[in-house]
């Protein structure tokens, strides 16, 4: 071996040792609070840096978050930061408009070089004197986003975006979030379960109305971030999960007066557009008005361009004239919460429709034509309110109330071919119908005695929750068809008049009752029983008149009755439920305050239900009764890291249901034309397994994040529509029918990090 592969070989063993070195370099935690020299009080909004002993910059904005007690009041404003356990001398500094520097200096000892937490000593920041200083204009390049705690915060400042854009434009540009055409909004691939204002629900979480009426240049930042919930903000402890929560915030000069957006535009072909946003608001209140008319089917507004692909084109022309209000209120520290809600829609629909099908069955490849024109009219009208209380207890009140009214007119033409031309259908019909509907719901909560363990900061606490929902519809509709049907095979021509008449009320109430304990050192035990009733009274029934009218334009309906294809029925079903469920709970820290979690869980859950059918078709009246007691178990498993970085979920789902009563009647139907549809006495229900796995890992370096996720679900047993052809007559027969066998798997993967040190550059994948 000659001296030049012996330098070649020392010289890559160096390297590779000086790399391995390099990546095994220990870290330790500066962990300080700042605060006012004089009045001791936190200052969140100071700018902390750290400096190396040689004054070589490390970070240049610390995240600083904030601790508060129940009541709001602020108790400290504290930053951390992972610094190189190598370098022995750190400084530390802090800024803030009004105030003289403050700064401190930190010694790394040899004990903290295998790690550790190293507390930095008080900022304390004192008031300068007021200088006046000539007009000076600074201009900088934002960060995009950054982490405060565990909570990611997008800087609107730093996204340019034309004029009159809306808030769903500047949402779509941030690092890392994807939105769908429906307005669900994905970060890192985990959906945002609810968009807020200012920490606050926002006409009744309905994304899209907030997304497409804020103006981008009112807001502020947008945080992304887990909410606990009203319940466990109330009982001072987690006892439901964390909602994983958007929540936009306005500029200063924003937080107070109001907002008005309106948009108007005009086109060929009589199309119009016109909207008109209100927005106005405190620091307690907050009240929204929005007005919609347009016939251009048109979810966009002006200012904002694509986002329109070809199969997100509309099927028919919309016309629709709407309003809507919401009124919020909320006390000093949210102990009380009060918002109502008022809308009323009024929508019309036109479609026009050519359809060529193609069924490949068992003998057979029928082929139809179909032409058809719909118009379909609708006004609802909705008022909603809800109460929060969060002291002593919490105490939550939903009322609702909607009520639709209904009309339309349709005319088809159908054609069935099987080699020839089978059979031929022409349809003419009209229907008109309303609906009402009212719900109730009352949720309590309350601690049962005093703290039962404190470990690492975090105390078990009994407690009891109450529920109540009482609910009830009245539906009634009224159809009119005139079939014109035409068979070849079997010549065969005949008109029929079809006359439906239905009503449907339902009538239900829950009562529901938890309990939590901890009868073991570190597993709790929850119990749940939900007890309820459901009345259902059903009248279908078909006439047959000799030309086309409504039933309330019929005298004498008896002589004129199907008896095979009109029925009523009468259901009644008492359910009790109960779940049982054995948990530990883990905890992980964001700074000093400990976060609980359920990391390991184990249930059952066990319904009881009892059902009652009296049912009558022609000379059928029978009655069917159906009772059933399930064992449906669960396990889930979490795991999260000290530093809430990593974020690993799995869960697992056997569940049992019960068929649905009325296809368990054995009849047949024959009122339309060419359909025929059958039911199944021996039909079973479903038994479904589903698992679900999920991974996030949030680096510190280059805020790299990545996101890995799989579910499958297995059906051992399923409900299906069977259909059979008959090709000497055009009909086609349905029936519900047992399968198993079926199988869905899904998976995704999203990953997202900064491109330079600056953070001024973000590149993002999603699969």
């Amino acid at each position: 071996m000659d001296v030049v592969e012996i330098y070649k070989r020392c010289f890559l063993a160096l390297f590779f040792i000086s790399f391995w070195s390099s990546h095994q370099a220990q870290t330790v935690s500066l962990v300080g609070r700042v605060e006012d020299f004089f009045f001791k009080k936190p200052l969140p909004n100071a700018l902390i840096s750290i400096f190396r002993g040689d004054s070589t910059l490390v970070a240049d904005s610390v995240n600083v978050m904030t601790y508060a007690d129940r009541n709001g009041r602020l108790l400290a404003a504290q930053y951390m930061i992972h610094v190189d356990a190598k370098y022995k001398i750190y400084l530390v500094r802090s800024r803030l408009q009004g105030y003289d520097e403050a700064w401190q200096q930190v010694n790394i000892t040899e004990a903290h070089s295998e790690g550790g937490t190293v507390q930095v000593p008080m900022l304390e920041m004192r008031k300068m004197k007021q200088m006046d200083l000539d007009e000076v204009l600074v201009k900088a390049t934002r960060v995009k986003m950054y982490y405060k705690g565990d909570t990611l915060v997008y800087d609107a400042d730093a996204f340019k975006l034309p004029d009159g854009s809306m808030l769903d434009a500047l949402i779509r540009q941030l690092p890392g979030v994807t939105m769908n055409d429906g307005g669900e909004i994905f970060v890192n691939g985990r959906k945002v379960e609810e968009l807020l204002l200012g920490s606050h629900t926002f006409f009744r979480g309905n994304k899209k109305v907030l997304m497409e009426n804020l103006p981008y240049y009112t807001v502020k930042d947008v945080k992304v971030y887990e909410k606990q919930t009203d319940k466990s903000e109330a009982l001072g402890h987690d006892v439901e999960p964390r909602r994983f929560v958007m929540d936009v915030n306005l500029r200063n000069e924003y937080s107070q007066g109001y907002i008005a957006n309106v948009e108007a535009s005009g086109g060929t072909e009589k199309r119009y557009l016109g909207r008109a946003f209100l927005l106005a608001f405190t620091d307690r209140f907050r009240f929204s008005l929005l007005g919609n008319l347009n016939n251009v089917n048109e979810t966009r507004h002006v200012g904002e361009t694509g986002y329109w692909s070809p199969n997100t084109l509309p099927n028919q022309i919309v016309t629709t004239r709407s309003v809507a209000t919401d009124f919020n209120y909320h006390t000093k520290g949210d102990w009380l919460k009060e918002t109502f809600n008022a809308s009323f829609t009024s929508s019309s629909y036109q479609q026009d429709m050519c359809q060529r099908r193609e069924q490949f069955l068992e003998g057979s490849v029928p082929v139809s034509f179909t032409e058809s024109s719909n118009r379909l009219g609708n006004r609802k009208w909705n008022l909603h309110n809800s109460l929060t209380l969060k002291k002593p207890g919490y105490f939550n009140m939903e009322a609702d109330f909607n009520y639709a009214k209904l009309d339309g007119s349709f005319h088809s033409a159908f054609e069935q071919w099987d080699d020839t031309l089978t059979s031929a259908m022409r349809t003419v019909g009209m229907s008109e119908g309303q609906t009402l509907n009212g719900k109730v719901s009352i949720d309590m909560a309350f601690n049962v005695g005093k703290n039962q363990e404190c470990e690492n900061g975090t105390c078990y606490q009994r407690y009891m929750n109450l529920g109540l929902t009482l609910f009830h519809e009245n539906d009634q509709s009224e159809q009119a068809n005139r079939y014109t049907t035409e068979m070849f095979v079997n010549p065969l021509y005949e008109r029929r008049y079809n006359v439906n008449d239905y009503k449907k009320k339902n009538t239900s109430g829950y009562f529901s009752l938890g309990y939590v304990t901890r009868p073991y050192k570190n597993v709790s035990l929850q119990i749940n029983e939900r007890f309820g009733y459901v009345s259902q009274y059903v009248h279908d029934y078909l006439y047959h008149p000799d030309t086309l009218m409504l039933t309330s334009q019929i005298d004498a309906l008896v002589a004129i009755t199907d008896p095979g294809n009109s029925y009523r029925g009468h259901s009644n079903m008492i359910e009790n439920r109960i779940d049982i469920a054995l948990f530990t709970e883990a905890s992980y820290k964001i700074g000093l305050l400990p976060i609980l979690y359920r990391s390991l869980e184990v249930g059952v859950r066990l319904p009881v239900q009892s059902e009652r059918l009296d049912y009558q078709r022609g000379a059928l009246d029978t009655l069917v009764y159906q009772k059933s007691l399930f064992a449906n178990p669960w396990v889930s498993y979490r795991y999260m890291s000290q530093d809430g970085r990593r974020d690993f979920r799995f869960r697992i789902d056997h569940s049992r249901n019960s068929p649905y009563l009325y296809d368990r009647i054995d009849y047949r139907d024959d009122s339309q034309p060419l359909v025929v549809k059958l039911g199944n006495p021996n039909l079973k229900g479903s038994v479904i397994s589903t698992a679900n796995a999920d991974y996030t890992d949030r680096k510190g370096d280059n805020q790299q994040q990545y996101h890995l996720g799989i579910s499958f679900q297995y059906y051992h047993r399923d409900v299906a529509q069977s259909v059979t052809y008959n090709p000497l007559n055009g009909i086609y027969t349905y029936r519900p029918l047992n399968v198993s066998g079926a199988y869905m798997l899904g998976g995704k993967f999203d990953i997202s990090r900064a491109l330079d040190e600056k953070r001024y550059w973000t590149w993002q994948m999603n699969a």
